[in-house]
């Protein structure tokens, strides 16, 4: 499966350019994004006529499913002026899917597959629920923060129910390289527990190993028609491999007492830094080492950056698609439709390029992965 990143925004330019023609179209664009004035305007004013035509039908060629890129993240659409409880019941009134409906509007439209990206991630814990459980007991807090997470998970599978996976906790391992970095710089640390996993804004709401019973009530709610995955970085780093096999032994271990199964797979999401380690080697070993998690290994957010030379970003685009298909990766996703959109803009760090054109490496990765390519030269 060859999947790929995309937001609310692209799915709503490419139906204005379905109900626009090349003379109009560029205004129809400019006046959408007038209204919604988002962040990153003047790179999708990019889009053009002849440039949104490529990217319907590299969608339409080659895509078989979408993660929408924020949409479906807890926090970034809520509505803000609504409280996360009344009464310590949740709130429903909060979540505002109405980003989310778009995106799954157009899997289903066009007949593609949809992750549920993410849960739990500490970038993202919503303000009116922390505001709510200020003057809380621990207890509260544990009981409320677990509440108030499983019924937003029970409105994505009533909203969403085709959905065929879900990144359930996000970057809950504390990266050493970060902390190094951090360190140098001589910018505040942040804590982790004796097993690695962060201790965020979710771990002090939810306490140790609040993961396994995210897993178990995501489980009860979507069954076994969605596979959830763990999904984390910098998935080279061998003291970072340790705890990723920590946390996924804990979840199994959980399993086998109870007779359930929880966690499907990993998400490796596989940010390539652009760095002169991060040969073919370094990928083999990677999968190697991941794949002794003993759970299935999905990539899920690849794209490469530009941090040494063009010649390493190129030789780690070359390498990655044949490694990856090597040790059996059948779910492969990139982070970015193309190099306009793709939230590392400057860094060409996608497999299409800025004239919303394929890069000479990019058949590599349809040919492993595309399921509507092979269906479609069958």
């Amino acid at each position: 499966m060859f999947g790929s990143s995309i937001s609310y925004l692209t799915i709503d330019l490419i139906k204005i350019w379905k109900s626009s023609n090349e003379n109009n179209f560029a205004e129809n664009r400019d006046k959408y994004l007038a209204v919604e004035n988002p962040p990153e305007a003047c790179y999708y004013r990019q889009l053009d006529y002849p440039r949104m035509q490529k990217i319907i039908q590299f969608i339409d060629q080659y895509i078989d499913s979408i993660t929408p890129e924020n949409e479906m993240k807890m926090e970034i659409y809520f509505n803000q002026n609504e409280p996360a409880f009344i009464d310590d019941e949740v709130n429903t009134k909060l979540f505002n899917f109405s980003y989310a409906d778009k995106a799954y509007a157009f899997a289903q439209e066009n007949k593609l597959g949809i992750r549920i990206h993410t849960i739990v991630w500490y970038r993202h814990v919503p303000k009116q629920l922390t505001d709510y459980l200020e003057n809380r007991s621990a207890e509260d807090k544990k009981r409320l923060t677990f509440k108030f997470i499983k019924t937003y998970i029970q409105c994505l599978k009533e909203r969403y129910p085709n959905a065929c996976s879900m990144d359930l906790i996000n970057e809950i391992a504390a990266d050493p390289d970060e902390i190094r970095g951090l360190k140098e710089e001589g910018q505040p640390l942040y804590d982790f527990d004796d097993e690695g996993v962060r201790i965020d804004e979710w771990y002090k709401l939810m306490g140790k190993h609040y993961y396994i019973e995210l897993f178990r009530m995501a489980r009860e709610i979507f069954g076994d028609k969605i596979k959830l995955l763990y999904n984390d970085n910098n998935e080279g780093n061998r003291e970072k491999q340790i705890i990723f096999k920590t946390v996924i032994d804990n979840i199994k271990k959980y399993e086998k007492g109870h007779g359930l199964k929880l966690i499907d797979g990993f998400g490796m999401q596989c940010h390539f830094w652009g760095s002169k380690n991060e040969d073919r080697n370094f990928m083999e070993e990677m999968f190697e080492q991941c794949s002794r998690f003993g759970v299935e290994l999905q990539v899920t957010e690849f794209d490469v950056s530009n941090h040494s030379t063009k010649e390493i970003q190129q030789s780690i685009f070359n390498n990655f698609a044949e490694v990856a298909q090597k040790h059996s990766i059948e779910i492969f996703t990139t982070w970015g439709l193309n190099d306009i959109v793709s939230w590392l803009h400057e860094e060409e760090a996608s497999l299409v390029d800025s004239n919303c054109d394929l890069k000479p490496f990019t058949m590599k990765y349809i040919k492993a992965f595309s399921e509507r390519y092979k269906n479609a030269s069958v």
